[in-house]
């Protein structure tokens, strides 16, 4: 498996570990790769991103190619999309009264 970032392309980076007392040992340094599913171009890809990596493309909802996938709306979007105009204010509709804790947690 390639120690590579998909995104970055961040890899092993070679140095030294220094100790108390200055003596010298070589070591590795290995990114922070994680695997994830993201979309690329409408379809649905296995990635390995470094962590850095994941925070920006959580922060931003995307990169360059690369999007984020939203797998469960949350309780504000469900809100959000049952608000209602009046008179060019938006007042906040209640949830339904059918909506109950199982619909949103998927307990039966």
């Amino acid at each position: 498996m390639a120690r590579i970032c998909d995104y970055c392309g961040r890899g092993i980076a070679y140095g030294n570990a220094v100790s108390h007392a200055k003596n010298r040992v070589k070591r590795l340094f290995k990114p922070n790769l994680q695997k994830l599913k993201v979309l690329r171009d409408g379809d649905i890809v296995r990635v390995k991103f470094c962590t850095s990596c994941i925070q920006r493309l959580k922060r931003d909802k995307h990169m360059g190619l690369y999007k984020s996938i939203n797998y469960l709306p949350t309780v504000a979007d469900e809100l959000a999309k049952s608000q209602v105009k009046v008179s060019g204010k938006k007042e906040v509709a209640k949830p339904s009264e059918s909506m109950k804790i199982e619909d949103i947690v998927g307990k039966s």
